[in-house]
């Protein structure tokens, strides 16, 4: 019997003292995701450059800027 305890503490030993895993931080809320998402928005928007090159032709009008086409 005491083999068997012996046995069973040196069996249980190493298990007993692994330390647990750390733990993960706690999900964002969706109150905080929607603050985070509109905070990033925001920057975006205020480092945006003011001009958008892209959607402006070669004489830098927009195409519903420019001027009726001669029929």
């Amino acid at each position: 019997m005491t083999k068997f305890l012996i046995a069973a503490l040196l069996a249980m030993g190493p298990v007993a003292a692994q330390t647990s895993q750390a733990q993960p931080k706690p999900s964002v809320t969706d109150r905080e995701q929607v603050q985070a998402d509109r905070a990033k928005a925001a920057a975006e928007e205020k480092n945006a450059p003011t001009t958008r090159p892209w959607d402006r032709d070669a004489n830098g009008k927009r195409p519903w800027e420019r001027s009726s086409v001669s029929k």
